[in-house]
């Protein structure tokens, strides 16, 4: 049904209209009538009418004006005029207002009819190019969100020195102390939330991209000018604590520019956000960290950061020697608690991050406001020590027992593929995006754990198959060739004999089944 309006300053001539025709037989119904302008821009603001039949010359606030008055509005609502005055003048500004049709009183009910008609023909070929519109732009949008999401997880690496869309941003990583990710119910809530700091951002005219990443709200502002205001990240963990009663704890990256830098500021906010849940602060810049490093220590924290990034994958191993240094370190330099505390911090960050990527190990939000809170209680250098070695020892000792690293699962996970797929062709650059790996990576790794690259693994797969049905069926060779994975049968024949040594049909003779 298609809601219109009746707007006439003669009250005969509204019930007129309202009776001239059986309205619901042409999926009209009639919401109100108004007998001036000023009431009629009233009821179009409440009920909002698809259709208003107008006079032109009203009290107040005549039709034409109504109408403009109405476009100002952004409303949908289209006007059929009707009118006892046939001036040039009145007809020309209908046109230019976009009128329907412009009828002259007295009206056959034929005329007003044929007019509805029309009015309903321009009201879905507008809802029409409306929806068409909101889908292309959903559809980019869900693409840029796509585009953002795989730099951040490192998984795009074809950035553009520059992006009109891109060409500043910074990230808010925001945790949630003790809230129940795995709570179908509660991550609803969450949901709903971001759907109000969506809002707030629009309203303040801030482009964005919202992502739930690792038990944590990421929010991604583009096109940012300066420092995110501290007013605004006040709302932002206003609206969230009202919203789930739990209190948000935020890091803040600084700001780049280049694409090609969202990984390191997407990376630089989630370390803020670990070190205010250390040293329970509300909001943590990321520039604050740069500052407090360069302050005290900061050879110490350089040492660190050089263990881990080139240690893997024999960190566990040498763990205890380089803490022995690293204490020896803390203690030369004098550093009081809270210093050292921080220095320990870094370790047991750069630590969760190792087993996370090496190993099948995610510490939940709740696990690691635990760890940090256990460990900002420590009040010396020997208790932080004591507490550090026992961490890693517990974690290490788990390790060992209860999991094969990352890497390790990886290779197992391609074998299980190979072995399901080796029917079909397999190609490099798609096993890369399956497994999320650059694909010269990809074949390092397998080269060095099974000491055969990846296609003289899927070859030899196929060839045992080959085997297998060559000794146990009487397929034909070429029926065999093509169910491993094979589509040229003179391929197949030479591959065959360069790694077995004899020809499918000479292989078949000396080993078939009887």
């Amino acid at each position: 049904m298609y809601k219109l309006l009746i707007v006439d300053d003669e009250k005969i001539v509204i019930e007129g209209l309202k009776s001239a025709a059986n309205w619901q037989e042409h999926q009209i119904e009639i919401v109100g009538s108004a007998s001036d302008g000023e009431e009629a821009l009233t009821e179009i603001m409440n009920k909002k009418p698809d259709i208003v039949l107008v006079d032109i010359r009203m009290p107040k606030l005549n039709g034409l004006d109504l109408i403009q008055e109405t476009k100002a509005l952004n409303l949908d609502t289209v006007f059929i005029i009707i009118s006892g005055y046939t001036k040039f003048d009145y007809a020309k500004r209908a046109i230019q207002l976009e009128a329907i049709d412009y009828l002259v009183k007295p009206i056959e009910v034929e005329e007003i009819i044929h007019s509805i008609k029309n009015a309903i023909l321009k009201i879905e070929k507008f809802k029409n190019a409306k929806q068409a519109t909101e889908r292309i732009n959903e559809y980019h949008m869900a693409f840029e969100e796509k585009r953002v999401l795989d730099y951040i997880l490192g998984q795009r690496f074809d950035a553009p020195e520059k992006d009109q869309k891109l060409h500043s941003f910074s990230f808010l990583n925001i945790g949630l102390k003790g809230f129940a990710w795995e709570d179908s119910n509660a991550t609803e809530k969450i949901h709903a939330s971001l759907e109000g700091v969506k809002s707030l951002l629009e309203n303040r005219k801030i482009d964005s991209f919202i992502y739930t990443i690792d038990s944590e709200i990421v929010i991604m502002f583009s096109n940012a000018g300066s420092e995110i205001e501290k007013d605004l990240v006040q709302n932002l963990v206003s609206m969230i604590l009202h919203d789930i009663k739990i209190s948000p704890m935020v890091g803040i990256s600084n700001i780049y520019e280049t694409i090609s830098d969202i990984k390191k500021a997407y990376s630089e906010a989630k370390e803020a956000l670990k070190s205010g849940i250390f040293s329970n602060h509300l909001i943590t810049y990321y520039k604050e960290l740069e500052t407090f490093n360069h302050s005290f220590g900061n050879r110490i924290i350089e040492k660190i950061d050089t263990f881990f990034n080139e240690n893997a994958p024999d960190l566990l191993s040498g763990m205890n020697l380089f803490m022995d240094k690293v204490f020896r370190d803390c203690q030369k330099s004098s550093l009081p608690p809270e210093k050292s505390k921080y220095v320990c911090f870094k370790i047991v960050n750069h630590f969760l991050e190792y087993i996370e990527s090496e190993y099948e190990v995610n510490k939940s939000g709740g696990e690691q406001y635990l760890i940090y809170q256990e460990l900002n209680q420590l009040q010396s250098l020997e208790e932080i020590r004591g507490w550090l070695e026992q961490f890693i020892e517990q974690s290490t000792a788990f390790l060992n027992e209860n999991h094969v690293s990352y890497n390790e699962k990886l290779i197992i996970d391609l074998k299980s593929f190979i072995h399901a797929n080796y029917k079909e062709p397999i190609v490099l650059d798609d096993l890369g995006k399956l497994f999320h790996k650059n694909p010269a990576y990809l074949c390092s790794l397998f080269s060095k754990a099974v000491g055969n690259t990846i296609f003289e693994y899927i070859t030899k797969v196929r060839l045992n198959n080959a085997k297998k049905l060559l000794r146990t069926t009487n397929l034909k060779v070429s029926e065999i060739c093509k169910q491993v994975g094979y589509e040229n049968q003179k391929y197949f024949n030479q591959v065959f004999k360069k790694n077995i040594g004899t020809t499918p049909g000479l292989y078949r003779s000396q080993h078939i089944l009887k």
